[in-house]
């Protein structure tokens, strides 16, 4: 009971501060001459589908330091499964107190499927309206990190079939193409989701006070998995990593996008009329 009455409050207090800062971010002068709202979704759709393809072909265009960076993060998970899941599992479920609950409750609601989608689309509607192409674009590019990373984690569930860790059935049992959420452990989808959007806010937002705090929030949220039995510590890094690299290749494609957007109204608004003929009517 305690737990649903925490996390009922902090739903509120975080939908509080959404609408919040959304009409802070709406009140901002507007940064781009106004277009019509048909032709900014339409550019909108094909930047979506530009930045889609772009990121599900990203493998394809590994280096070797990618690689490396990729294999790096499959090994800890694997050592993780090996020699930490387990217990880990135990310390963190062995006691339980109001301020833990609390907090995990804050991390639950971070990296909740939702989330992402209400934070994404109230930004991107508050910059819709306002004008403001700083906050509609970020808005854009907070839910193309939150549905593009969740694709990929949705894939590797339903592929590994992972049971979790309440179920009982123990670290290595995998139940290959399962379909029961039980047995969907493998990678955290709460973990993907709130790295993926604190990725793309620090890279949007290019703050080291902002990054800080937001990735404190998704380990808030990685704490939140473990402390709730829903994850192991393997998932939660697996899925850690999907989100961040989604998150980054998100921000990084939408800062390039705005920064090509500004070259051109600059160049057009460097476009003056000129006169193709000037008269001189003599003074009497």
């Amino acid at each position: 009971m305690c737990s649903v009455v925490c996390e009922n409050r902090f739903f509120r207090v975080f939908s509080s501060w959404c609408c919040i800062l959304t009409f802070a971010l709406a009140s901002l002068p507007a940064s781009a001459a106004e277009r019509p709202t048909g032709d900014i979704l339409g550019d909108d759709l094909d930047g979506i589908g530009e930045d889609f393809g772009e990121v599900f072909s990203f493998p394809v265009n590994f280096d070797g330091a990618d690689w490396l960076t990729a294999g790096a993060v499959i090994g800890s998970a694997v050592a993780s499964a090996l020699w930490v899941d387990e217990p880990l599992k135990r310390a963190v479920t062995a006691k339980r107190t109001p301020f833990l609950d609390g907090l995990a409750s804050v991390g639950d609601l971070y990296g909740s499927f939702t989330t992402g989608f209400y934070l994404g689309g109230g930004m991107y509607a508050a910059g819709l309206v306002s004008g403001d192409e700083w906050t509609r674009l970020t808005g854009r590019a907070v839910l193309e990190a939150h549905t593009f990373s969740l694709l990929f984690t949705g894939l590797g569930k339903a592929v590994a079939g992972r049971s979790r860790p309440f179920t009982g059935d123990g670290r290595m049992t995998f139940n290959w193409f399962e379909t029961d959420n039980r047995h969907w452990s493998l990678p955290s989808g709460h973990a993907t989701s709130a790295f993926a959007i604190s990725s793309v806010l620090s890279r949007r937002i290019d703050h080291p006070a902002a990054t800080v705090g937001l990735y404190v929030l998704s380990c808030i949220t990685v704490f939140n998995r473990l402390y709730d039995d829903k994850h192991w510590l393997s998932d939660t890094i697996l899925g850690a990593a999907i989100g961040t690299g989604v998150g980054l290749a998100v921000g990084s494609l939408v800062n390039d996008e705005e920064d090509r957007m500004s070259q051109v109204q600059g160049n057009l608004s460097e476009i003056r009329p000129v006169p193709l003929l000037r008269i001189g009517w003599p003074i009497f």
